[in-house]
């Protein structure tokens, strides 16, 4: 996809999901996926699912992008309404829209198809908002393992300092959440061993901290902080999605601190040992 497309926030559907599964599964088979190409003037661009009718993102792999005669293109000549074969390993991240990060090949059948732009360019103004300044970035954690690739949304910030302007004025959120023990972080899935995650922001931070305790501390601290242990420092790797990376660790819980140019927000999630 084009590399300056924003990420869509949005929390799918479970029969969406469940339709994803299944288009996952006849892709695995062997069968290519058989989607539209589409994009806005910014070049924020998304693919459209032709057979499940469900839009996904991707990323175009280098060299492997070829035109109807068989020949090689680039990224660049991949116009709205292209029709496209899609080749890969047919994992799909289990969000809306759905993400599918194993993409091998693929071929260019077609070229802008105007009723496909008609029937589905709705998805390029229902995914791709502009944003309100005063929005928070959100996060998805997002993992894979031998049975499912997926990307779990922590629905809302811990605690925030956020400065942005609106309407000529230079307005600051400030917000004082409880110690991350003292609440109930989003479960992201239960492990019986380290498995690699990955940090999805929907703006890309300056940096990030990553902390952990043991999740059998969760409750024990609700009347004071003030005997809540330091978190254990988690070593943060940029991989080659340009995102922030992170092996897991059975039954700990995990408060992230992204910076930006606003300002700061914490995060924060729960992998339990199963």
């Amino acid at each position: 996809m084009r590399k300056n497309r924003k990420i869509a926030a949005a929390v799918g559907a479970v029969l969406l999901i469940l339709i994803i599964m299944i288009a996952a599964a006849a892709i695995r088979n062997g069968y290519p996926l058989k989607a539209v190409y589409l994009e806005k003037e910014d070049g924020d661009g998304i693919f459209v699912n032709l057979t499940a009718e469900y839009p996904f993102t991707g990323t175009i792999p280098e060299g492997e992008l070829y035109d109807e005669a068989g020949g090689e293109i680039t990224e660049q000549d991949l116009n709205s309404g292209d029709v496209v074969n899609i080749y890969g390993n047919g994992i799909m991240a289990e969000s809306y829209p759905a993400q599918y990060h194993g993409i091998t090949k693929i071929e260019r059948t077609e070229q802008a198809n105007q009723t496909y732009i008609q029937e589905y360019g709705h998805y390029l103004d229902e995914l791709f908002i502009e944003k309100d300044p005063s929005r928070l970035p959100y996060l998805n954690v997002c993992y894979s393992d031998e049975l499912v690739s997926a990307a779990v949304m922590i629905p809302e910030a811990l605690s925030c300092t956020w400065t942005y302007e609106e309407n000529g004025e230079i307005r600051t959120i400030t917000t004082d959440a409880p110690h991350i023990l003292q609440t109930e972080p989003t479960e992201v899935t239960k492990l019986s061993e380290p498995l690699k995650m990955e940090l999805q922001f929907d703006e890309k931070p300056e940096s990030v901290q990553l902390f952990s305790w043991n999740d059998s501390l969760l409750g024990q601290y609700r009347d004071s902080t003030e005997q809540i242990p330091e978190g254990t420092p988690v070593e943060v790797q940029e991989n080659e999605n340009g995102n922030p990376e992170f092996t897991a660790q059975p039954g700990c819980v995990y408060l992230v601190q992204g910076q930006w140019e606003n300002g700061t927000v914490d995060y924060g999630f729960r992998v339990p040992a199963e």
